[in-house]
């Protein structure tokens, strides 16, 4: 967990925890919406070739799967999520408190 301390010498301190609060909701719909495009695609290409893509990250290191457009997108869709969760999970855990 992250704590940001806000800390104002004129007392604008309600007034600028809105702002920080306002931007990081922003920011992670931001970040939510591109994660659902995302998990769309894999979703796409899990049907397509009927593989989770746990299955297929496991084959596509071990050199099972023969690279391609299609697997190269896969995976790097998959390592996409994957960031994007993690930057979600990172918003989620700001807090956010006034002195």
């Amino acid at each position: 967990m992250a704590t940001l301390n806000i800390k104002s010498t004129s007392g604008e301190t309600d007034t600028i925890k809105k702002f920080l609060t306002d931007g990081l909701e922003e920011e992670k719909r931001r970040i939510k919406f591109a994660f659902d495009l995302s998990d769309s695609t894999i979703r796409n290409y899990e049907k397509k070739y009927h593989m989770s893509s746990a299955a297929f990250i496991e084959k596509f290191k071990n050199g099972e799967i023969e690279e391609n457009d299609d697997t190269f997108n896969w995976w790097a869709e998959y390592k996409l999520r994957s960031e994007l969760s993690q930057k979600i999970k990172t918003i989620e855990d700001i807090e956010i408190c006034q002195q």
